[in-house]
């Protein structure tokens, strides 16, 4: 499923002359994980998305992504069928292209994986939210679209893309991995979620699955279990989240401005309880001393 703006209701949105495109091909759509960047770290928004540097392959994110495409998988094809896929046939396909799915990410991005524990401790934890979240989660869901792509129009001079997890008639749902339960949307999650919401005209659920590092204990938490996980905006609460978006992106271009790109932006995440130590740049980040990793 794809949702789209028809390009004439963009009129008022040109981006100025300055906005160079052709040199920056990645700023042309703005997208909640681009604004999440921006707002965290100026300069890890302008190494990522402005210079387009590669981030390092992190153990969290592999995981869940891995499950991610297990769950595709299965919702993909329950669209037609109705059916949920026997949870040994997910297992078996996860596991078998686990270890391939990290060498492609390590691949594309020209660099190792920085690994937390191992591989197979990684594809462990994966394959325990993967059979969780299917025997519990996955039976309550009747999926209409999967992986839709959205663009939507929010007052900026490019549209704003992305994609949703699961879609179905009255809902979307956005799936979340971690290492800790977690029962209340981060604020990232909640910017995210509006997005969703404007595009898709229906309220957005966030499901957390996780799985402890210490003892494989996994926690799945939906809206049954915490209200605090549904997210229905009214009109003015998404207004304000557009202004939101908005302030953040035109920060962002006020930096193109004055810094332009190839001097660094303000290192606003030194300020930030944990950004600096998750990040991708800091090897090359004015705000710590030569080989300071954070911590």
């Amino acid at each position: 499923m794809s949702i789209s703006i028809d390009p004439s209701e963009l009129s008022l949105l040109r981006a100025p002359e300055w906005f160079d495109l052709e040199r920056f091909p990645r700023l042309d759509h703005v997208s909640p994980s681009m604004t999440n960047k921006f707002s965290d770290c100026p300069e890890a928004g302008r190494q990522r998305y402005i210079l387009n540097t590669p981030e390092r392959p992190a153990e969290a994110p592999l995981i869940g992504s891995a499950v991610h495409l297990a769950v595709e998988r299965n919702m993909r094809q329950k669209i037609e069928s109705h059916v949920d896929l026997p949870v040994a046939e997910l297992i078996d396909w996860y596991d078998d292209s686990f270890v391939s799915f990290v060498d492609e990410e390590q691949e594309k991005a020209g660099l190792e994986v920085e690994w937390d524990t191992s591989v197979d401790e990684a594809r462990t934890r994966g394959r325990l939210m993967l059979g969780e979240y299917h025997n519990h989660e996955a039976p309550k869901i009747q999926p209409v679209a999967v992986e839709g792509r959205f663009s939507v129009p929010m007052g900026l001079p490019v549209k704003v893309e992305g994609r949703f997890d699961i879609l179905c008639a009255d809902r979307a749902i956005d799936l979340k991995t971690g290492k800790q339960k977690t029962t209340k949307p981060k604020a990232s999650w909640v910017i995210q979620g509006a997005i969703y919401q404007f595009a898709t005209g229906l309220p957005v659920e966030f499901h957390t699955v996780s799985c402890s590092m210490k003892d494989h204990k996994v926690a799945i938490v939906t809206p049954i279990e915490s209200e605090a996980l549904y997210q229905n905006m009214t009109t003015p609460e998404i207004d304000a989240i557009q202004h939101v978006v908005r302030t953040v992106m035109y920060d962002a271009l006020h930096y193109m401005q004055v810094y332009g790109p190839d001097t660094a932006w303000p290192t606003r995440g030194r300020f930030h309880l944990f950004a600096c130590s998750y990040c991708s740049f800091w090897e090359s980040c004015p705000a710590w001393p030569p080989g300071q990793k954070p911590s």
